[in-house]
């Protein structure tokens, strides 16, 4: 029986002799890497570490939940027995419902603890396919009839913005004709639909209701992804490979081979979507491991203003030891006053869904003490991929090193998705992902054939180089994917939004740097002739068609043409440069009005676009260096001044 943190964590990640202490250099991977994966890392699934913790350690707390995201919250707790037991009434209920083993549970829920009750137990009686609640439901019903689901889980409509799920999620049932109950939460039961509270409350706890050998191959859940808006693509996930990628984030720190000082307990909180595998693997099952608890800061985490005002009190309140975000809100947090609050619990942070600007990582470590881990990771490497590893060098604007028995290819890709190929250190190409819990493939076969170019190496779509340390540099995306404060845009949707006006013959969509949320969506089109239409119009038509608020464009160009490439298609990496000069020009001409600034972008092999930026001042009317840097600190793209003439 373990006795303590570090000796139950040593049941999920064993250590040998050959180990080094901590894990600071690729090398160090390479020795970690000599023993098997599966000498290493003997659970198969996250039912049975759930099972595990939960006898050892069944009086810890295992989940906190704050029902307002607020420091004055009362809290509602439940130990790790508790939670065991509120799984195996989940998965008793669904499997008493019919559900079977190639069979989905739905969810269309925000951060509410029953979300994390129902995914662990869907995933023990058949499939978990949580959902964004935020999507338009033809969307939603596109996600439910691909994952076979058999039943939904919502709000009732007496909760807090539970009407508006209730009716999406009563549509969505009509369109999907295997979904055949829905199931809601809260106090006052929905009519027509099934009660959480009341149904489960009379399921047993101790024990499931049926037998289901879990090999750890099966698949647990599928997770949705190709953006918030776009066609829907289902990532498999098994069992085995969930719990191998918690496993992998673990040997990179902060904790050895033995309890170095740090805190033992992870004391983790979460404000990501619960729909998200961030805040699932690497909140929720990451703290499973170690018999940590989750702190859940209500429904709808940083949505929500009054979390951001009591955030640093929070970090305080629970002494809270890790929290993830996406740049847009760090930069938010940072606002915030961090005086005569103590943040020392903060052993470190992480960020992973867009690039991270240099003088926020500075800030955030001088603010709080704590550093910004910041790594790489997709729904197809289950969570993550890459990180900074706790004891080893950072290097800021990498995504770190490979997690342990994780490989990262660049290669070339030509037009057929075929390697051409594999590239040298710092060499430019697309990253290709393989390892241990790099997942099995999407539920739609017909979306595998490309995905790809050999057996068991998949093409991410990202373009980035390996240096000669093993660090990971990501320089855009081979697809133009856009990610806007963490939510995926595909660029498709707004083109077609546009071309349906009768005076766009062609429209094309790209990301603009954007200091608030990384990059926004804008628009460039080429009008038909004699067309009479101007910017404002047609950038207020898009967001009347595109049916994903993060997705309307912020701003519509008209063009005389747009580029094209030799065989006629549009040329976005000419766009991309438009987009980030007037990110760039919008941003110098609003903090130095009184000068003209010239601004080039070109490729570079190691950072990819390069900003270069020229002007003409009056001699001491601007400091160069200091200026400049504080107007441009929380743009990622790399720029030079090189030229600065003074006046005649």
């Amino acid at each position: 029986m373990p006795r303590n943190r570090t000796e139950l964590r040593e049941r999920f990640i064993r250590r040998f002799a050959s180990d080094p202490e901590f894990l600071r250099s690729y090398e160090d991977i390479q020795t970690i890497e000599t023993v098997p994966a599966d000498e290493r890392f003997p659970c198969l699934s996250p039912r049975d570490a759930l099972a595990l913790t939960g006898e050892f350690f069944p009086n810890e707390v295992a989940l906190t939940f704050l029902q307002n995201g607020s420091a004055s919250d009362k809290p509602i707790r439940w130990s790790y027995r508790e939670y065991v037991q509120e799984v195996n009434r989940a998965a008793n209920l669904f499997h008493g419902l019919g559900l079977q083993v190639d069979e989905s549970v739905v969810f269309l829920l925000p951060n509410v603890p029953q979300l994390l009750f129902g995914i662990w137990g869907a995933q023990m009686a058949g499939i978990a396919a949580p959902i964004n609640p935020y999507l338009e439901i033809e969307h939603t019903a596109s996600i439910a009839r691909s994952a076979n689901a058999r039943i939904l889980v919502t709000l009732s409509p007496s909760e807090p913005s539970g009407d508006e799920l209730w009716q999406k999620a009563i549509r969505v049932k009509e369109a999907v004709p295997t979904l055949l109950h829905v199931i809601t939460v809260g106090e006052v039961p929905a009519q027509g639909c099934l009660s959480w509270s009341q149904l489960t409350s009379v399921q047993p706890g101790d024990d499931l209701i049926f037998d289901r050998p879990i090999t750890g191959q099966e698949i647990a859940s599928y997770f949705h992804t190709g953006g918030t808006t776009g066609a829907p693509k289902l990532a498999q996930h098994t069992h085995r490979k969930q719990i191998l990628n918690v496993c992998q984030m673990q040997l990179t720190g902060p904790r050895g081979k033995t309890n170095n000082g740090y805190s033992d307990i992870d004391r983790i909180l979460c404000t990501l979507p619960l729909f998200h595998v961030n805040a699932v693997f690497v909140t929720s099952l990451n703290a499973i491991l170690g018999a940590g608890e989750v702190i859940l800061a209500g429904p709808n985490g940083f949505r929500n203003p009054r979390l951001i005002e009591d955030f640093w009190q929070l970090i305080e309140q629970y002494r809270i030891t890790y929290f993830a975000a996406v740049p847009t809100i760090y930069a938010t947090l940072l606002e915030q006053s961090t005086e005569n609050i103590d943040t020392s619990s903060l052993i470190n942070c992480g960020c992973g869904a867009a690039p991270m600007p240099v003088s926020l990582l500075e800030t955030f470590a001088e603010k709080t003490g704590a550093d910004i881990m910041e790594g790489y990771g997709m729904t197809e490497t289950i969570a993550v991929a890459t990180t900074h590893y706790f004891f080893g060098d950072r290097k800021i604007g990498s995504v770190g090193m490979p997690i342990p028995y994780q490989t990262i290819r660049i290669a070339n890709i030509d037009d057929n998705g075929q390697i051409t190929k594999y590239c040298s250190t710092n060499e430019v190409g697309t990253v290709l992902h393989s390892g241990i819990s790099t997942f099995p493939g999407y539920m739609q076969e017909e979306i595998n054939l490309t995905a790809w170019p050999q057996l068991n190496l998949f093409n991410s779509g990202d373009m980035g180089r390996l240096d000669e340390d093993g660090y990971l540099w990501l320089l855009g995306r081979a697809k133009d994917l856009i990610i806007r404060g963490g939510h995926n845009i595909d660029p498709l949707i707004i083109e077609d939004a546009l071309v349906a006006h009768p005076m766009v013959e062609v429209a094309a969509a790209v990301g603009r740097p954007d200091t608030y949320s990384g990059e926004v969506p804008v628009a460039f089109v080429q009008l038909t002739n004699d067309a009479s239409v101007n910017e404002e119009d047609l950038t207020a038509f898009a967001r009347k068609k595109v049916s994903e608020r993060a997705a309307a464009p912020v701003a519509v160009t008209i063009c005389s043409s747009l580029p094209m490439t030799a065989v006629g298609k549009i040329y976005k990496p000419e766009l991309r440069k438009r987009a980030i000069e007037a990110a760039f020009r919008a941003a110098l001409e609003a903090a130095h009005p009184n000068i003209e600034f010239t601004i080039r972008i070109d490729d570079d092999k190691l950072v990819g676009a390069k900003v270069l930026l020229g002007f003409d001042c009056e001699d001491g009317e601007v400091d160069t260096d200091y200026e400049l840097r504080k107007t441009l600190r929380h743009f990622t793209q790399h720029w030079e001044l090189v030229k600065s003439k003074p006046k005649t």
